[in-house]
């Protein structure tokens, strides 16, 4: 979910991560079309219930699933191969237009290890306190390499599964990048306690919107998505909103002050998830679930020669793994954005702010 960074304007990066591995070269990612709906799982195990361990087709048939590396499993629709996505889930070869019915990519590398930038506890489970019970104290000293299986969220953060069977905090640890990691599956869905089951956390799904059309039509489809979620109420959820609209937050207490209220208990969007929505719903154009993989969805085009429809990112550079906050620019100096304060109209339109503020290209996906 883009982690949490700190800057002018803060927004959820629930999937990815471009990270390196100490010295190695981040994963390629390559991207396949999906020949039936697909569930996202975080285990190689078809028979999984959809829950903590499963999301429910999470990948529309037609649509595109990008893949980091491959690895064997239980057998499933007559394939051995599970395919991991850019998400942090596990998927059935057997159901993706890989192109052969064999390794097209590389080997998954699981556990992966990365230095502690500090001292570090070993908590029991994730978001526990750094001397919750049954922690065990400077498990992992300064320096030392952590191997780490998967990675999940908890409390607005995310955190690593050590090959202990412990808990550590992602941010000290050396992963090369803020948000998650490509090539690390998920622990869990986030799924935990949806308030009976009646209420979805986090990225969602719902079908995808038609993709015909010139491409400045695609483009008025894109902003009349995006613009039909101003005056609707809905608050700044920090992870909230996917393909399927607005959804409640994953647990995040804005500023970390718990008096400010739990995001998971706010129904609506982040930055992303609002962007991740127009552009599936308006073209049926998958550009990912945080600001990390969106920045990398299209062409970089320079900040002078921004159109109606391009999306606007803030961070340093061309660094996608920077980016805290993204908007679309819909001309005359105006942009749709879901940003705080979390007043009910965090989905809205205003002018044009904090230019310097901004990486160096704008993203034309259309």
């Amino acid at each position: 979910m883009g982690a949490l960074l700190v800057g002018a304007v803060t927004c959820a990066s629930l999937t990815g991560g471009l990270a390196l591995t100490e010295g190695t070269a981040a994963a390629a990612v390559t991207t396949f079309p999906v020949k039936t709906a697909l569930d996202g799982r975080t285990v190689k195990d078809p028979n999984v219930k959809v829950g903590e361990h499963r999301i429910a087709d999470m990948y529309p048939t037609g649509s595109m699933v990008s893949l980091v590396c491959q690895e064997e499993g239980p057998s499933y629709g007559g394939s051995t191969i599970w395919g991991l996505t850019t998400d942090g889930y596990w998927v059935p070869d057997a159901y993706i237009k890989t192109g052969s019915d064999g390794y097209v990519m590389g080997k998954c590398s699981i556990p992966k290890s990365y230095k502690a930038k500090a001292d570090l506890n070993g908590r029991q489970k994730k978001g526990q306190d750094n001397n919750a019970p049954g922690a065990v104290v400077d498990k992992y000293k300064a320096g030392q390499s952590v191997k780490v299986t998967c990675q999940a969220t908890a409390k607005g953060a995310i955190w690593d599964k050590t090959t202990d069977n412990l808990w550590v905090p992602d941010k000290y640890l050396k992963t090369g990048t803020n948000g998650f990691v490509q090539g690390l599956p998920r622990c869990d869905t986030g799924a935990g306690d949806t308030g009976g089951g009646s209420r979805v956390h986090g990225r969602n799904n719902g079908p995808a919107g038609p993709t015909s059309g010139t491409r400045q039509q695609k483009i008025e489809r894109v902003i009349s998505a995006a613009t039909s979620q101003t005056g609707k109420g809905y608050d700044y959820a920090w992870g909230g909103g996917g393909k399927g609209g607005p959804s409640y937050g994953i647990h995040h207490f804005p500023d970390g002050n718990p008096a400010n209220g739990d995001d998971y208990n706010r129904y609506g969007y982040d930055c992303s998830g609002l962007t991740l929505y127009a552009f599936w719903k308006g073209a049926g154009i998958d550009i990912g679930s945080w600001t990390g993989a969106q920045y990398r969805s299209g062409t970089k085009i320079p900040v002078s020669q921004m159109r109606r429809g391009d999306m606007i990112f803030w961070g340093k550079g061309d660094d996608a793994g920077t980016t805290t906050h993204v908007a679309i620019y819909l001309g005359n100096n105006k942009l749709i954005e879901a940003a705080p304060p979390r007043d009910g109209n965090s989905v809205h339109v205003r002018s044009l702010y904090e230019r310097s503020a901004w990486t160096k290209h704008v993203i034309r996906v259309i």
